[in-house]
């Protein structure tokens, strides 16, 4: 296929992933403004912003003041996350953009597929976040999850397993991996860290995840850090776990690429081998050591570094097309 469309696929799959990953962050730091402490209210913005990669908000101090700036500012932080146009991460953002890819793929892209993204994309434009507020602004980000699982499952259901799908699905795994590698370094970097008060716990992590229950079930009810970590980086049936997403990016450059996966292996191949290596040899366990206590201080970092040079192999092999190269010699 071309290597533009390739590279349209590629970036709508990823906006489609950072929209949904935006709303379900929102989604547990709003159903907590009721009863939840405002230090630990700011805590989460905190960690909310540091995850998505924006400035992260000043708040006092002070628990009073800090209690009455948050009830304040509240509806402008998530608001900013919502409906601001000017703000790269927020909803509306990342919708318009998957939007603005898709228009560029009508001719391969399945009529269904557009409609449930467009009608998305309208839906978000025209909500009214004020008057959601007023009611209960949880239940906007929750119909905007709700709107983008549908749109997954339109995708799966309509469109053929060719090079279009599989370059959408490895935009959307490449995305949800650096976000979630950012999001576990986040929550235990700033969240958890060592002798916090407030801390956030990590049983929240787990629902934010969608992984709450499964933990319960194979474990305890008492949720302890190291099999947060383990469960969360080296799970291969836990969705949102690294290995998951992992799993499914090498199965996906498979498709694409299939002589890549031979020696000499082929650029993304390659990394993407080494991101798994990373995630078996040093991913946290049951009695694995705190923040900078050992083999996990750096493994984050070590994460996000592979995770954008993964990024940038495969815009590189299969995206950036040298015009020199089709020229005639």
């Amino acid at each position: 296929m071309l290597a533009r469309e390739a590279g349209d696929f590629y970036w709508m799959g990823r906006y489609i992933e950072r929209t949904e990953q935006t709303a379900r962050l929102l989604r547990h730091q709003l159903t907590g403004l009721v009863d939840t402490p405002a230090d630990e209210l700011a805590l989460g913005w905190r960690v909310l912003y540091r995850t998505l990669g924006q400035s992260v908000p000043d708040t006092p101090e002070d628990a009073d003041e800090a209690e009455a700036f948050l009830i304040a500012d509240a509806y402008t932080l998530a608001g900013t996350l919502v409906e601001d146009e000017t703000v790269p991460d927020s909803m509306i953002s990342c919708w318009r953009a998957a939007r603005a890819n898709a228009s560029q793929l009508r001719p391969q892209l399945p009529l269904r597929v557009w409609t449930c993204l467009n009608r998305g994309y309208l839906w978000i434009r025209d909500c009214d976040f004020p008057g959601a507020w007023k009611i209960r602004p949880v239940e906007l980000v929750a119909e905007g999850i709700d709107r983008l699982r549908l749109l997954a499952g339109v995708v799966d259901a309509v469109m053929p397993r060719d090079d279009s799908w599989r370059f959408l699905e490895l935009g959307r795994f490449v995305e949800r991996f650096q976000h979630q590698t950012s999001l576990l370094d986040s929550w235990d970097r700033i969240g958890c860290a060592p002798k916090r008060q407030p801390a956030l716990t990590w049983a929240d992590l787990l629902r934010v995840c969608g992984a709450y229950e499964l933990y319960c079930r194979r474990f305890t009810m008492t949720v302890h850090r190291g099999e947060v970590l383990d469960l969360m980086i080296r799970d291969p049936e836990v969705p949102r776990s690294l290995r998951f997403a992992l799993y499914r990016i090498e199965n996906l450059l498979v498709g694409i690429d299939p002589l890549g996966n031979r020696h000499p292996l082929a650029p993304p191949h390659r990394v993407a081998l080494r991101l798994a290596a990373v995630l078996e040899a040093d991913a946290g366990g049951p009695n694995s050591p705190g923040p900078g206590e050992g083999r996990e201080s750096g493994l984050f970092e070590r994460l996000a570094q592979d995770g954008q040079a993964l990024h940038d192999r495969v815009m590189a092999a299969y995206v950036d097309y040298p015009v020199e190269e089709g020229l005639p010699t």
